[in-house]
């Protein structure tokens, strides 16, 4: 019988997702978890590949990166600082497998994919405007992929905890939801519950109601704006652009 990583290799991604998924605290059994994270940063690889395509391709569009979101209402020097804190995209730094340890001492395991994606991607933050539509009122509506770093995670447990606030509600933030991104009150943000010892999560109040690996395919289907399934002001040559070569996960 194949094993999961040669299956997904064969272009079963959803099955053998859905599979490991089924096992929950299973599938850290030896040796199916070695299979497990075979698949699951495979999967967190395209991820990557997919991000770097997208800014690729968002910059030869024009889109404005960092423009109409919730940092244009501080100061020019407060701005800066929260560009560099929430850049385009950074990939992990030398130190990411130490801070996920930290990480973890604190809230017990993270999902297996939110592991991978702050080993093998880093952060990604896709907030701008499109030269095409560049009503602030549509930016909200666009939802871009963002997801904060391991380092933002740490400080905000750090934080919490320091509070007595963990306890209350281990969620971790990842992502100010479609609102607070554009500076607009909204539900808050996209969560995920800790501790986790599966191989994903739910990823908790996006609108999907979906898991975290799911969420992101969901995200490269719409070019990294998952908010264009509902309302989609691109043409059809600039959305055929957007999703040119993305990878399947």
């Amino acid at each position: 019988m194949p094993s999961f990583y040669d299956r997904y290799m064969q272009g079963f991604h959803q099955e053998v997702y859905d599979d490991l998924l089924a096992m929950q605290e299973y599938m850290y059994d030896p040796p199916i978890y070695e299979e497990a994270l075979l698949v699951m940063r495979e999967t967190i690889r395209r991820v990557r590949t997919n991000i770097e395509l997208l800014v690729a391709h968002l910059h030869e569009m024009g889109y404005l990166f960092h423009k109409g979101g919730f940092w244009e209402n501080f100061p020019p020097e407060q701005r800066t600082r929260l560009e560099r804190d929430y850049p385009i995209f950074q990939p992990p730094p030398p130190q990411t497998s130490e801070h996920i340890a930290l990480l973890e001492h604190l809230t017990g395991p993270l999902p297996l994919s939110l592991k991978c994606f702050f080993e093998e991607v880093g952060s990604v933050n896709l907030i701008g405007l499109f030269p095409s539509a560049n009503e602030r009122t549509y930016g909200s509506v666009l939802d871009p992929l963002c997801v904060d770093s391991v380092e933002i995670a740490l400080q905000q447990v750090t934080s919490l905890r320091n509070l007595g606030l963990w306890e209350e509600e281990p969620v971790l933030i990842l992502s100010a939801d479609r609102f607070h991104k554009y500076g607009s009150s909204g539900a808050g943000s996209y969560n995920i519950a800790l501790p986790c010892k599966a191989v994903d999560a739910p990823f908790l109040d996006e609108p999907h109601q979906t898991t975290f690996v799911n969420y992101l395919r969901i995200c490269f289907q719409w070019g990294g704006f998952p908010g264009l399934q509902v309302e989609n002001r691109l043409s059809p040559d600039e959305f055929a652009l957007l999703t040119k070569d993305l990878l399947r996960f």
